[in-house]
């Protein structure tokens, strides 16, 4: 089957790590697959990496922004070729269905909803303009059970199911950890807690950098995402040296090699004000390390039951947590094979099945 998957870009995030992961899988199982950016993203880390795979990544303008409404009209030809068309994120799904309306098309259309909320979702004009869109597509995937949940909630009547996201579960539990030494500079006593994601506000660094300050000098927290000249990552960076830590704040920036980072970690976090599907949740648990996580949608129903939860925000109750962990070995052990245990009901290829069923299913129609 041929698939074209349409995404606005393949920088860093969780729609983006989805098809890192899946796309290979789709191939193997005899599938042509090609990856359509809306712009080149300007850190290739990710494309680079699905390229390495044999899934190849065109961009249709390296100028033009996502935003532009040029880019239906150059959607348009690609459309036509492809028996599927898989989508990702705005402002791609709305183009692609534009797009399919101006071509008159019988290729099928599916969009993935990849969150439990976006900024559209506060906009009351915006809830009829999407059920429009959504509309044009043969199908909506929710990556989560509680993305399926709210979208249900906002666009009544529309045809929306649920596949979870999930990970190649042997790369992480299988990676090889680099020593602290070799990673960061520090000593092998220390204990060093992981965040991966992007520099934005509903991730809410800042938590972690306040419980640090709250801890003992042997905690150190890891930052892996953005670049040097993010704005809002230099924003934590000013924070971690305003609490006096940052010395025990680490900050990696975009790196290839999360898998060996997370497993050389002695926790994971992730403390987001709302995720989707947070696919770094089921890393996480995956590298056989604790994980923690804030109590909110799209957390909770991944991590609750085999990770830790906490209130979002609140810094001192994740300092508690991380000097319980460091403490409590049994503790520690105890969380950390419930999230293995967790994980393993996330694996990637559970995933591709499910999806190629679906492609099948609407290809028929």
């Amino acid at each position: 089957m041929k698939i074209l998957h349409v995404i606005d870009n393949m920088s860093m995030g969780g729609a983006q790590s989805l098809l890192v992961e899946m796309l290979p899988v789709q191939k193997q199982m005899g599938n042509e697959v090609l990856v359509l950016e809306l712009k080149a993203s300007e850190d290739r880390t990710l494309a680079n990496k699905l390229q390495k795979s044999g899934i190849e990544v065109r961009a249709l303008a390296a100028i033009r922004t996502e935003r532009n409404v040029k880019n239906i009209f150059e959607l348009i030809p690609y459309i036509k070729q492809y028996e599927i068309v898989h989508v990702h994120l705005f402002p791609a799904n709305y183009w692609v269905a534009f797009a399919k309306i101006l071509s008159f098309s019988n290729t099928p259309i599916i969009t993935t909803e990849h969150s439990t909320n976006n900024k559209r979702r506060k906009i009351l004009i915006f809830k009829y303009i999407d059920k429009f869109i959504y509309s044009q597509y043969e199908e909506v995937v929710a990556c989560a059970d509680k993305a399926l949940e709210t979208f249900n909630n906002r666009y009544k009547g529309l045809k929306c199911i649920s596949i979870p996201n999930g990970v190649d579960i042997a790369k992480y539990l299988e990676a090889e950890p680099y020593t602290k030494q070799e990673l960061l500079g520090i000593g092998e006593d220390t204990f060093v807690t992981t965040m991966v994601a992007r520099f934005y506000y509903p991730k809410r660094q800042d938590t972690l950098i306040e419980a640090i300050a709250l801890l003992p000098k042997r905690h150190h927290a890891v930052f892996v995402g953005g670049g040097a000249t993010d704005e809002n990552l230099q924003e934590k960076m000013t924070l971690a040296e305003k609490m006096g830590v940052r010395d025990r704040v680490h900050f990696l920036y975009i790196r290839s090699d999360v898998p060996r980072i997370l497993k050389s970690s002695d926790a994971v976090l992730m403390s987001s004000e709302y995720e989707g599907l947070s696919l770094s949740s089921i890393e996480g648990m995956a590298c056989g390390r604790p994980f923690i996580a804030t109590n909110v949608n799209g957390l909770r129903e991944v991590v609750g039951g085999a990770g830790v939860l906490f209130e979002c925000g609140n810094a001192m109750e994740l300092a508690d947590i991380l000097q319980r962990l460091d403490s409590n070995k049994e503790y520690y052990n105890a969380i950390t094979n419930s999230c293995l245990k967790r994980a393993s009901e996330y694996d990637i290829r559970k995933v591709a099945e499910k999806y190629q069923q679906e492609y099948m299913k609407i290809a028929k129609k």
